[in-house]
């Protein structure tokens, strides 16, 4: 696209239509005339519908009248941009269940049906209401923008008007999401493989148990699978629990049984003490204190529509009904949780600032916190923790623990008491009947716009494979990882990391002083690649029981909470172990660790797509080096940023360094902002910032090493980058995760990160008449 059709053509044209008189009016400053929109889409349409003429776009009235000086309307900009195209096809996969519904709408001229039909069914538009398109309404030149480039992504035929979705058409195209999954993609079909793959050895060990951790997996897998046994237990394992909390008619009551729950099944409903480790001293852990948070996020209450709203409270009247509450007062509770989770989401921090040492680590003493709960006997909860008392408390969200303390009094103990029963379900419902799994599955479907739902023998094997990882990841390691596989990764950390070193030498808005730090931090930081050298054993001293001996899903869960609250115990005595694994190797992921400046490269990422042994270098690194260089760049993101070498929260910047890196931090919340994921779907640039310089570090770092090899092969490399962040998700999910994920969207990991650098362009020969054309003045390098 050339500039013009960028900021005007990106001004749909409207198509003047026969059968009426004209009507002439002056447009605004901001809205595309009829000539305008008809010049932008005939540029933009040339490769699509070759042969075009500007007559086949905009064809006048029945007066031989064009007006092309009046302003194009929405009626109009839609039929002529199908023209301009040729039709437009009708979506598959991705853009059919990624695109707005077609609408009934009841306001569509009769002249404009047969011509608008193929614009409405390809998802890319919307109308203004329910049941209204506004057909007269002008059309401004950012809307045009986005209904062109909406165009291009449901083509999906150009890389250079769209690169991620040329580059992964037949993927997009062809992705079907299995039942009870919210998405498919890279890393969720890897994430599937694996779990397949430990499945096996779950069965295995179910089977044929010959050592300690095979038996504890043998006993919860199929207590797991024995839904018969669930079901007529029924709600029994927490009835003692339900009917205290139900006995409570003080707020004094009312935190005994909260306590009882506590010190019998390990969990909190209300509050609770925690470790953490302290961020300023990272070879100690510090106490925390929290109560709860919102359970659809900060965004999920003020931007729920009614369908959602009516989802939520529909499933927590639903799991009340289960534990025995009549349809009225489930009814009441459910809008009491609502109405106290809005509160607390408008008080609580954005995923974003809770990466954010200096919002996060805020220190309080038991005093200040009884001070805040003057209600509560604070020291009762703590004493059943088993903690020792330092003083020094941390509180990382403090306004949400403001917001909740106000809770505390005798004439919010109906919220509180409906609070617990939630909690109750929220930590134990999944082990209990099927009911309550199925109406987890209904919410889902209503709410992320899941169909169907996961077979129970793959829900068996996923808990089992998040519950035992200390056993099952060395058996993983041993039957799908290679020796190969862990020295490539290896050498390209180093490579990366050479190449990072050189990068920040020659950073122009940083200092000597500032680099060396840097430098200092990328030397000394930390390599874990594929598994562990010991493998540990958390849940030694746990005896896990089958049906058969009196046990259940619900009694091992139960066992392991209190095994785990002695480790806690132990591990406040013990100090931090550095050498400690942030992630188990059958994880499909990656991570940095700001507080022991580590990277983490699981076993199961070091596979296809993201790996493979018999692979072109450019493509592995592409792959696995886009993301080993994204996890080494947050050492410096944002919140990275203000740890140091020893993962410390400490300033290592000077000032005017620290100001330059913050309005290069501004440029890119300002480049991701706004950018859409799907039709109306859009990236919020502040929430996905740490990522985003992450994205921005890596595309940059393999980009040079790239450069370094004797003939460069970018166009392999920048393929590669793409398509491992292939996905489709639900509309509903992709709308979810837009809302709380720190990510942006896949669509923008592998095409708006490649758009910043001129290898890009030189590369795809991409140029100002381009959609995939970013202004020079708009591109961000920061690492």
């Amino acid at each position: 696209m050339s500039k013009r059709k960028k900021a005007a053509a990106l001004m749909l044209s409207a198509a003047l239509l026969t059968g009426t008189a004209p009507v002439v009016f002056a447009a605004p400053s901001d809205t595309m005339t009829r000539g305008q929109a008809a010049d932008l889409l005939l540029e933009a349409a040339q490769d699509y519908n070759p042969g075009v003429q500007r007559s086949d776009i905009i064809k006048g009235y029945a007066d031989g009248s064009l007006n092309e000086d009046g302003a194009v309307t929405r009626v109009q900009a839609m039929i002529m941009l199908s023209r301009a195209f040729g039709g437009l096809p009708v979506p598959e996969g991705d853009n059919a269940r990624s695109g707005y519904n077609c609408g009934n709408f009841t306001d569509i001229p009769v002249w404009a049906e047969k011509e608008l039909r193929d614009v409405l069914h390809s998802g890319i538009v919307a109308g203004t209401g329910s049941s209204t398109f506004s057909p007269d309404m002008p059309v401004t030149e950012q809307q045009m923008d986005l209904l062109i480039h909406r165009v291009y992504a449901l083509e999906g035929s150009d890389l250079k008007d769209d690169f991620y979705a040329a580059v992964n058409k037949e993927a997009l195209d062809s992705s079907e999401i299995l039942p009870g999954y919210t998405g498919t993609g890279g890393f969720t079909d890897l994430s599937m493989q694996v779990n397949n793959d430990v499945a096996v050895l779950i069965q295995e060990a179910a089977e044929q148990p010959k050592t300690a951790g095979e038996k504890k997996i043998s006993v919860l897998y199929n207590n797991i699978l024995n839904m018969e046994a669930r079901n007529e237990e029924g709600i029994a394992p927490i009835k003692k629990y339900l009917d205290a909390i139900d006995r409570a008619a003080t707020l004094k009551e009312l935190m005994e049984a909260h306590n009882l729950v506590y010190d019998e099944l390990g969990v909190s409903l209300l509050m609770g003490f925690g470790l953490t480790i302290d961020a300023k001293d990272s070879n100690v852990y510090d106490l925390t204190f929290a109560g709860v948070s919102a359970s659809l996020g900060k965004s999920g209450y003020s931007g729920a529509s009614a369908a959602q709203k009516d989802a939520y409270l529909t499933y927590i009247k639903t799991v009340f009904g289960l534990i025995g509450q009549d349809s009225g007062s489930a009814a009441t509770q459910a809008q009491l949780i609502w109405n106290a989770d809005a509160a607390l989401a408008d008080a609580s921090l954005t995923n974003q600032e809770l990466g954010d040492v200096d919002k996060t680590y805020n220190l309080f003493t038991m005093a200040q916190l009884q001070a805040m709960f003057p209600n509560v006997d604070l020291n009762a909860l703590f004493d059943l923790a088993g903690y020792t008392q330092t003083d020094k408390i941390v509180v990382s969200d403090v306004n949400l623990l403001k917001a909740w303390s106000a809770y505390f009094d005798e004439t919010h103990l109906d919220t509180l008491k409906a609070y617990c029963r939630m909690g109750l379900v929220s930590g134990f419902g999944a082990t209990l009947n099927e009911e309550f799994s199925q109406a987890g599955e209904t919410f889902n479907q209503a709410y992320l716009g899941v169909s169907g739902s996961v077979p129970l023998e793959d829900t068996a094997a996923q808990y089992v494979q998040m519950l035992m990882s200390d056993y099952l990841g060395e058996a993983y390691v041993k039957r799908h990882f290679s020796a190969k596989a862990k020295a490539d990764a290896e050498k390209m950390v180093k490579d990366i990391i050479s190449v990072y070193k050189d990068r920040i030498q020659q950073l122009p808005w940083m200092s000597d002083a500032t680099k060396a730090e840097a430098l200092r931090k990328l030397e000394t930081m930390k390599l874990h690649i594929g598994y562990p050298d010991v493998f540990g054993d958390s849940l030694a001293g746990a005896e896990l029981r089958s049906v058969a001996e009196g046990g259940s899903f619900f009694d091992n869960i139960v066992t392991m909470n209190k095994e785990y609250r002695k480790l806690y115990v132990e591990m406040q005595n013990a100090g931090v172990d550095k050498t400690a694994w942030a992630m188990t190797p059958d994880t499909v992921n990656a991570c940095y660790d700001p507080t022991v400046n580590s990277i983490t490269f699981p076993a199961a990422i070091l596979q296809p797509p993201f790996y493979d042994v018999n692979a072109p270098y450019e493509e592995n690194l592409g792959g696995i080096g886009y993301v080993i260089a994204h996890e080494i760049t947050h050492a410096f993101d944002n919140n990275g940023a203000k740890y140091d070498i020893n993962g410390n929260a400490a300033d290592w910047w000077t000032a005017e360094d620290y100001a330059a890196f913050q309005q290069l931090c501004s440029r890119v919340v300002e480049l991701y902002d706004g950018r859409e994921a799907a039709p109306g779907i859009r990236c919020n640039g502040a929430l996905t910032l740490s990522e985003n310089i992450a994205d921005l570090g890596a595309v940059a770092c393999i980009t040079q090493l790239e450069g370094k090899q004797a003939k460069p092969d970018y166009e392999a490399l920048y393929t590669a980058a793409a398509k491992i962040w292939y996905s489709s998700y639900t509309r509903e999910m992709k709308a979810y995760l837009t809302q709380v994920d720190v990510h942006a969207p896949d669509k923008l990991r592998g095409s708006l990160t490649m758009q910043n650098f001129k290898e890009f362009y030189e590369t795809f020969n991409i140029t100002e008449k381009d959609g995939m054309w970013l202004p020079p003045e708009e591109r961000v390098e920061i690492w």
